[in-house]
């Protein structure tokens, strides 16, 4: 490296300064004068030496620091100057570089200048790749089935907890980032001014037909409107009970046409819950008291005229089967049992896994934030998963762990038939474990010791190559980036390996919340703060944009009570 920059010398002349031999003591080069001495007077006089680093340049040294600065993120390091890396006697370096004592000096102004220059240069090099890095996340979903436009057509008797499955699946495929929205015929018939039909409404007459069919068609026009004006992939609740093999054949077949059209893919699934057991179908009358039909009426009067509704579709009512040659997901007693057929594509896998794990069960969810961490006290880090709990976050660990104790025998009292295990869920950094320890300390203090579950997916929102920088240190240093971040917190990936965006995150705690979906026991989750985010608005039905701003608190815990009407 040396060498390179003597351009006009031999490669043994620029290897050699004048005046040194090629005799080497632990490689260093040594000057003749010395070489020719006998070895007391070498050992009276230490060999004068130029190290490797002093022929390489000044400006690579300084180059290579400035650069390692910025990876190693270690801001009390600084680059060394030419005293610290090569020691020169006057003499050597006045002969062979031309340096002086006063123009060393000049020369160390200069460079301190040009490593300030350099330093500038390389953070706006590094924020001008990192903001060409740095994408945005169109949808949770990916680009899998990006123009596939669905419709979910419900199928069933009234009370047989259509409406519940609706809800769960709108909630869902808003948070995983499809476009979705529900065409009850139920709704456009009490907007029309029919709202209190009795049972003779719903009676197998030529006239009621005529009128249930014509706002069966107006409903469906509404939806296919809504699907045209959709530029990706989407999801269309038809609400209907759909009982007939008719009905469904003719739902079919225009979807068909609705693709030739459009020329995008409008494929068509049906959901049929059924439901025969007692308890649940009596529990879902009782319910069913309660919507617009029946405000204001006797109770017992409401009861009657509903069975002679339920009555009147019963004698008509055709399930699906294999003959209809068409895709179906059925669902007995609210997951007990899940049939399902044809359902290959991307959308409709998804939805039959996902409507496979949902239950009507009692339980509860806490959701807590880890405890206060020595790192959050110092600054706000981007993607921080280390370090150790602050006093304040040892004593709200041992209050979350009398809390929870607390909470479910309340809970056991009012569910006595629910399970007694309460199940962990945390990520694996080190905060969490120190978080949860109270807890675990004492297991007898339960009727049966919680289960422990960690999971890197619940490890904090990635920064990529800005892991481990402070806010503040962003702000300054890449405003860019942080600008661009700031005007869309949601899509907005973090440049580098692993940087993630929210969607990002909704994308890999799917599995997680298949597993909170599942689970029969209660349960509780320590996070970090994005993962709660997007894990709370999944339950509460928060718009994705909104996401990333839930004023979520620490020190708190949020109990959560998945029941058929919502999340309390």
């Amino acid at each position: 490296q040396g060498h390179c920059s003597l351009g006009h010398l031999s490669a043994t002349q620029a290897r050699t300064p004048p005046g040194c031999s090629q005799a080497r003591t632990r490689g260093a080069i040594r000057p003749e004068s010395a070489s020719k001495k006998p070895r007391h007077a070498m050992a009276a006089q230490p060999a004068k030496t130029v190290t490797v680093a002093a022929l390489a340049g000044a400006a690579f040294a300084v180059a290579y620091k400035t650069t390692s600065k910025y990876l190693s993120n270690d801001e009390d390091e600084t680059p060394k100057s030419l005293d610290d890396s090569t020691k020169l006697d006057e003499s050597t370096a006045s002969s062979f570089y031309g340096i002086t004592p006063s123009s060393l000096a000049t020369r160390h102004e200069a460079r301190s200048m040009d490593r300030e220059k350099s330093e500038r240069s390389l953070r706006l090099m590094v924020e001008s790749k990192a903001l060409a890095q740095a994408s945005t996340t169109d949808y949770a979903g990916g680009t899998l089935g990006s123009r596939v436009k669905l419709v979910v057509a419900m199928v069933g008797l009234p009370a047989r907890g259509k409406s519940y499955l609706v809800k769960m699946l709108v909630r869902y495929l808003s948070w995983v980032g499809f476009p979705t929205k529900i065409f009850n015929v139920g709704e456009l018939r009490r907007k029309q001014g029919q709202a209190g039909a009795k049972a003779e409404y719903f009676a197998d007459t030529p006239e009621a037909m005529a009128v249930r069919e014509g706002l069966a068609l107006q409903c469906q026009e509404e939806m296919y409107d809504w699907l045209r004006a959709q530029k990706g992939a989407c999801v269309a609740i038809f609400d209907a009970t759909n009982t007939t093999r008719h009905r469904r054949h003719l739902l079919t077949e225009r979807c068909k046409a609705e693709s030739d059209e459009s020329g995008n893919d409008v494929s068509i699934v049906f959901v049929e819950s059924i439901c025969d057991d007692p308890k649940v179908l009596s529990r879902n009358y009782e319910m069913k008291l309660q919507n617009a039909d029946y405000r204001g009426t006797d109770p017992k009067k409401a009861m009657a005229d509903f069975m002679e509704r339920v009555k009147q579709y019963e004698a008509r009512y055709e399930p699906v089967d294999d003959a209809e040659e068409c895709a179906y997901i059925k669902l007995v007693n609210v997951g007990d049992k899940v049939i399902t057929r044809r359902c290959g594509g991307y959308l409709t896998s998804q939805l039959g896994f996902y409507l496979g794990n949902v239950h009507i069960q009692p339980r509860r969810i806490w959701l807590a934030l880890h405890g206060e961490s020595q790192l959050q006290v110092e600054s706000r880090r981007v993607g921080a998963a280390t370090g150790h709990l602050t006093p304040r976050g040892r004593c709200f660990a041992r209050r979350l762990a009398s809390f929870v104790k607390d909470a479910h025998a309340s809970f056991r009292e009012e569910h006595v038939d629910t399970d007694p295990e309460i199940v962990v869920l945390t990520g694996n950094a080190p905060i969490h474990s120190q978080t949860i320890k109270p807890l675990l300390a004492d297991p007898l203090a339960f009727e049966a010791a919680p289960r422990v579950s960690t999971s890197s997916l619940l490890n904090e929102l990635c920064g990529g190559d800005f892991d481990g920088l402070s806010v503040k240190e962003i702000q300054d240093r890449y405003p860019a980036v942080w600008h661009r971040r700031m005007a869309d917190k949601l899509r907005f990936r973090y440049p580098g390996a692993g940087g993630e965006s929210y969607l990002d995150v909704i994308n890999r705690l799917r599995p997680i919340l298949i597993e909170l979906e599942r689970q029969r026991k209660s349960v509780l989750l320590v996070t970090h703060l994005a993962v709660q985010r997007c894990l709370y608005s999944y339950f509460t039905g928060t718009d994705a944009e909104a996401i990333p701003y839930l004023p979520l608190p620490a020190g708190a815990v949020l109990e959560l009570t998945p029941t058929p009407h919502g999340t309390q």
